[in-house]
């Protein structure tokens, strides 16, 4: 039996999605409108004539279906500002404190968003984030983008000593009061959902995993060389704001154990060397900062 007492605002990021709109339309006819009420578009400053589209199908949705049930909105960037942007822009002007995310590229299906969402709204006293698990394989993602997910899904399930498959899925659901307490510092880019995941684990929130589908995605990548380089750096600066002993430790110990070293070969000749001392300082400096960032990360 659904909850029919809790309800989900649906935030869709669009950015030159013009070929697949009146897909995606087709596809929510067998949106479950007894739990999602609330669909927002987020248009991020499309060029391609996806904004005028995304209105027709809103007018000729609306035409056919009650608008007393479900709410649709538009809302504009009028510069292209990114996919993390517009979900935070979307996830701010919701009605509901349950949100949900999906990409309009067809890539997930609707039948999966109904499964995660009837799964949120039965057991929202017990989870935080239902997230929809995909299987990353050789047919629906290119090598490269392999070989950069499973490097960062190891660095990060050690640093939490997790074993998730899947940190970045584009499909998820979430208490809306949660995400807000860290939106600042979530990407504005393609990694705001990794940044998601990782802010969720931290603070030690209940996540649901939840096998999907994924399919192929409509039209063109929008995921740049510059894209993948700055996920990176925002995984491994979320990793050193909420993590900085398992981040920084593996890193100053090598440090620590050469200035013994050095200090042991000092002092049988005699001599404190500049070298010694700078291995010193660069080791000590570096345990203050973690314990300042670590501190830090407590009291907020």
């Amino acid at each position: 039996m659904i909850n029919k007492s809790v309800n989900i605002s649906l935030i869709i990021p669009i950015y030159n999605e013009n070929k697949n709109i009146s897909s995606f339309f087709n596809e929510i006819n067998n949106l479950n409108t007894s739990i999602i009420n609330e669909l927002i578009f987020i248009d991020d400053g499309s060029d391609d004539g996806s904004g005028n589209k995304l209105s027709e199908c809103i007018n000729d949705f609306n035409s056919k279906n009650d608008q007393s049930k479900i709410s649709l909105k538009i809302y504009k960037n009028f510069k292209n500002r990114g996919y993390g942007f517009s979900l935070k822009k979307g996830i701010k002007n919701s009605q509901n404190n349950i949100n949900a995310i999906i990409d309009l590229d067809l890539s997930y299906t609707i039948d999966d968003l109904n499964k995660l969402s009837e799964f949120m709204v039965n057991n929202h006293e017990y989870y935080d984030l239902v997230l929809g698990e995909r299987n990353i394989n050789k047919t629906n993602t290119t090598f490269i983008k392999r070989i950069g997910k499973s490097f960062i899904n190891k660095i990060t399930n050690f640093v939490f000593g997790e074993n998730i498959i899947d940190y970045n899925s584009g499909l998820r659901i979430f208490k809306k009061e949660l995400v807000l307490e860290y939106i600042k510092i979530y990407s504005d880019r393609f990694s705001f959902t990794t940044s998601m995941t990782i802010a969720f684990l931290s603070q030690k929130h209940d996540i649901k995993f939840i096998d999907i589908n994924y399919e192929d995605r409509g039209g063109e990548s929008k995921l740049k060389t510059k894209d993948f380089f700055s996920f990176v750096y925002t995984v491994f600066s979320l990793l050193f704001f909420f993590k900085p002993f398992k981040v920084l430790l593996p890193l100053i110990l090598p440090g620590y154990l050469l200035f013994i070293y050095f200090l042991i070969i000092d002092f049988q000749n005699g001599n404190l060397t500049d070298k010694t001392m700078l291995l010193f300082n660069f080791s000590f400096l570096a345990t203050i900062l973690i314990f300042l960032t670590d501190k830090f990360n407590k009291l907020k």
